[in-house]
């Protein structure tokens, strides 16, 4: 009786069950692929440590920050000398101080705002027509480290110039008596200003396929919110006229005596230019951000001190009389200060500050710029501008 094998789909029990074939082991040269918006501290360090070692090397750094200082420098002391040689004429020297610590600041602002976009604008397409992007771009960094990198070594670089310029602005603080946290609140604002600008000339320059036109376009953002936008709101602003009923304080005059009598109030209708509609323009402005920062002023005349004024608080001072164009300081027709009826409880407009809400457009804007430079930098690319060069 011969016995057949059992089929081949049938185990035997007496063997152990088959294993299944293992997967062979990961290989630790290759690393899992990363989100392009990761970033680790140790990865933007690294980008920004070689974005501020190729700058150090280079003489034009150097001799940029060395005329930045001189400049400052040397404005700053003849400014000081010039009014101190006239002390009798001007007055008292604290006051005088306050004054050119706030034309210092105001220089320091726009020249900063010259210094930045020549800094970020060529960050990205810098890298690309040099052939060193796309080494980047295939290393183990992600597109957000290398944007925070780059970020992180422009602004280091714009608070140097910052630094340069303190030997010109402490001077005149210290003179002028100038509160330490007003100052601080200045340098504070000029910082985050000059961060915000690094992150949007950061996005231009990943946008524009050659440096001199990332250049340009940092250039005109910047202009185009410090001087060509108030020359909007100043044209725009006598367009928008509203007739109001406002309380006008006008001076009686006794013509046979010949001399002024007392104070009067008076209803009358007036033409009021609306300011406050396209005030919205002036937010940005990084010279209206800083003068923000300045102490409130008290029109109160009876106990107003001439020395607190400085053009930063000046500038403050008239953006917010401009956001309330219906103050009733602003009927005042009452010129001796003397006379019976002379308003003294007008008070001063309401004390409303505008930098939340330009800081806050700069913060847009410069995230949007890092945004896009993420973008910009992530890996594979579809399309590629007409003349952008790969490696």
């Amino acid at each position: 009786m011969s016995t057949t094998a059992p089929p081949p789909s049938h185990q035997d029990p007496t063997r152990p069950p088959s294993q299944p074939p293992s997967a062979p082991p990961p290989d630790p040269a290759v690393r899992p692929r990363r989100s392009a918006w990761a970033a680790t501290p140790r990865g933007v360090a690294l980008m920004a440590g070689l974005e501020l070692r190729q700058k150090v090397r280079s003489v034009r750094w150097y001799v940029a920050l060395a005329v930045w200082f001189v400049v400052l420098t040397g404005t700053s002391a003849l400014v000081l000398g010039a009014f101190w040689l006239n002390t009798q004429a001007f007055g008292d020297m604290a006051g005088v101080s306050r004054v050119v610590y706030s034309l210092i600041v105001l220089f320091l602002v726009f020249a900063m705002m010259l210094v930045l976009p020549a800094l970020s604008a060529g960050a990205i397409n810098g890298e690309r027509s040099t052939g060193t992007l796309a080494i980047l771009q295939v290393s183990l960094l992600t597109p957000m480290e290398i944007a925070l990198g780059k970020l992180a070594a422009g602004w280091v670089t714009g608070l140097a110039f910052i630094a340069a310029a303190l030997p010109a602005l402490l001077p005149t603080a210290l003179i002028g008596q100038i509160s330490p946290l007003y100052v601080l609140r200045v340098l504070v604002m000029i910082a985050a200003i000059a961060l915000c600008i690094t992150a949007v000339g950061i996005g231009l320059s990943a946008l524009a396929s050659r440096q001199l036109g990332s250049v340009v376009l940092a250039y005109l953002v910047v202009l185009g919110t410090t001087f060509v936008l108030p020359i909007i709101w100043g044209a725009s602003s006598v367009l928008l006229v509203q007739h109001r009923d406002v309380t006008i304080y006008e001076q009686s005059y006794d013509a046979e005596n010949d001399q002024v009598g007392q104070c009067v109030p008076r209803q009358q209708g007036r033409d009021v230019v609306r300011t406050d509609v396209p005030l919205v323009l002036m937010w940005p402005n990084p010279m209206v951000l800083v003068a923000d920062m300045a102490p409130s002023l008290d029109l109160d005349r009876s106990g107003m001190d001439p020395a607190s004024f400085d053009l930063l608080s000046t500038i403050s001072l008239g953006i917010r009389y401009a956001a309330d164009p219906t103050h009733p300081s602003n009927f005042n027709e009452c010129y001796d200060e003397d006379a019976p009826g002379y308003p003294t409880d007008l008070g001063s407009p309401q004390d409303r500050p505008v930098w939340p809400m330009g800081l806050g457009m700069w913060v847009l804007a410069g995230a949007g710029g890092l945004a896009f430079t993420v973008r910009r930098l992530a890996t594979p690319q579809r399309r590629m501008g007409r003349g952008e060069r790969i490696a």
